[in-house]
């Protein structure tokens, strides 16, 4: 029988509940970790998907918040599992399927055959199960004696919430027309069916009397591992994507040139820094068999190098260009994709790093042309931006060095790797015209 407890009218609990909310009984802690095991199991499979469809999505702006998104997830996953690990259950094993049902689910889901399908899939079908999960477990597990994994599950809704606004706005916003509408109902009522006769991500969901969970909709899996196609694409907006007449990189370094226009070129190499997310993207879904660490370090990676993009975007906006009415090349993800494996193509990335730290030639030059302009925003972005390579210097050597001898023998590979990447440029030079476009993008910048 609950007594009156004198707290001297401070709210007891630190705050965290009421006695009552504490009495409850909750989740044993078998149920609880089975639950998150099937949440990070979600997280672990949308990463996965995010970064097999990454580079061949066209729209700029899906790239942008499937680079958040994809460190999000993997955010997420890291938690769970650190969770997991702390509930008398070793952390061995939680990237096997912990339910068969739910697998059919995503291998359905990453075979999502364009964009709107994709998004869906992901926000409209599994976000919005994702956050009535989330929900569910949040109201019943004790307060208390599980606060851990309520704060947790608190902070993950929030940006689940988040991640499923966004994209049921970019869902509406590409149904252009009736039959894509019709498209992405078709697949709605396809990926709905396969989770509700997964039980849904709490495996709570009821399967309806007219919904026979042994006749599922056919299937466009086939059993086989989703072979990714990692070839970059960019929407209708983007003309001329392997014009590289532009010399960008010279341009910022030529001492000749204003402060003014060598930001300018500053500004545009960030926009151009999508192609990294491009080819970072392959490298995550082909390399299997790492520690989630190593998933979590490059996925936070590839979210910087697509928010480098995104403040060129923001700085060409203030100045009056809209950021895709010049050439913005995918040469480099091309080739990279198309010709290297992923811990090549990851060598190549770091090895372009190295230079960037040099004091007099790399980032803090950079800064340095910048806080020279007149241009206090492009100041403040390549302060972060050199702060951010810094660390994706430190990622590189992390996960690199183990599988070579030595950093000697890293450099050395990383420039032989470098300058075949190069020899490759002139076969993508043909596709087109390399008219330059720089003095007309510095005439509407006057």
């Amino acid at each position: 029988m609950p007594v009156q407890i004198d707290n001297l009218g401070i709210l007891p609990l630190a705050g965290i509940c009421s006695y009552e909310e504490a009495s409850r009984q909750g989740y044993d802690i078998e149920t609880n970790v089975n639950l998150l095991k099937r949440y990070n199991y979600v997280k672990t499979q949308l990463h996965l998907i995010l970064a097999a469809h990454l580079a061949k999505t066209p729209e700029w702006e899906v790239k942008c918040a499937f680079s958040l998104h994809l460190w999000l997830e993997a955010e997420h996953s890291a938690a769970l599992r650190k969770r997991i690990a702390e509930m008398r259950e070793p952390p061995l094993h939680l990237d096997k399927v912990p339910d068969k049902r739910l697998k059919l689910v995503f291998d359905e889901l990453i075979r999502s055959e364009n964009t709107v399908e994709l998004l869906i899939g992901i926000y409209n079908v599994i976000k919005p199960e994702m956050i009535r999960a989330l929900k569910q477990h949040i109201s019943i597990t004790n307060p208390l004696a599980d606060f851990a994994t309520l704060r947790m599950l608190k902070q993950m809704l929030v940006e689940e919430e988040e991640m499923a606004v966004w994209g049921q706005h970019a869902s509406r916003a590409l149904q252009q027309d009736q039959e894509l509408i019709e498209l992405a109902q078709r697949w709605n009522n396809h990926i709905t069916f396969y989770l509700t006769a997964a039980g849904g991500v709490a495996n709570d969901l009821i399967v309806p009397d007219s919904q026979d969970s042994q006749d599922l909709p056919t299937p466009r899996s086939d059993g086989t591992v989703y072979l990714m196609d990692a070839t970059p694409q960019r929407d209708a907006r983007f003309i001329d994507r392997f014009n590289q007449a532009a010399k960008i990189d010279d341009y910022y370094q030529d001492e000749q040139l204003s402060p003014e226009e060598r930001t300018y070129a500053l500004l545009f190499k960030r926009v151009r820094e999508m192609d990294v997310p491009e080819w970072m993207a392959p490298i995550l879904y082909k390399t299997k068999g790492k520690s989630w660490d190593y998933y979590l370090d490059m996925s936070r990676q590839l979210w910087d190098e697509a928010r480098h993009a995104m403040m060129g975007e923001v700085a060409l906006n203030k100045l009056g260009v809209p950021f895709y009415k010049y050439p913005i090349s995918i040469n480099a993800s091309t080739l990279l994709n198309e010709n290297f494996t992923p811990i090549q193509s990851h060598l190549i990335l770091w090895g372009i790093e190295q230079d960037l730290m040099k004091k007099d030639t790399g980032k803090r030059w950079e800064w340095l042309i910048a806080k020279s302009s007149n241009n206090a925003l492009a100041g403040m972005y390549q302060d972060y931006d050199w702060a951010d390579e810094v660390l994706h210097a430190q990622i590189g050597r992390k996960w690199l060095a183990p599988e070579f001898s030595g950093l000697e023998e890293m450099l050395s590979l990383s420039k032989t790797l470098i300058a075949s990447w190069h020899s490759l440029g002139p076969t993508l030079a043909g596709r087109s015209k390399q008219v330059n476009w720089w003095s007309a993008l510095i005439a509407d910048l006057a």
